[in-house]
């Protein structure tokens, strides 16, 4: 099971992956603490990306989003 790594607030991130992707929604990237591979799941069958593709996508976003605060 993979953790990822995020360099900011949940709430914030959640805002830069639904702009990144439009066909995201809420429930979609619905984040609880501890649940990283349900959420890696979910985003991986919505986009139709491999698990490497999306573990490193949400944290590229991250690392952006952390950058630009």
């Amino acid at each position: 099971m993979d953790k990822l790594q995020l360099a900011c607030d949940w709430e914030k991130m959640k805002q830069m992956l639904l702009e990144a992707e439009p066909q995201l929604s809420n429930d979609d990237v619905d984040f609880a603490e501890g649940q990283d591979e349900d959420l890696i799941n979910r985003l991986m069958e919505k986009l139709g990306r491999s698990h490497e593709q999306v573990v490193g996508w949400v944290e590229s976003v991250s690392s952006t989003t952390s950058k630009a605060s």
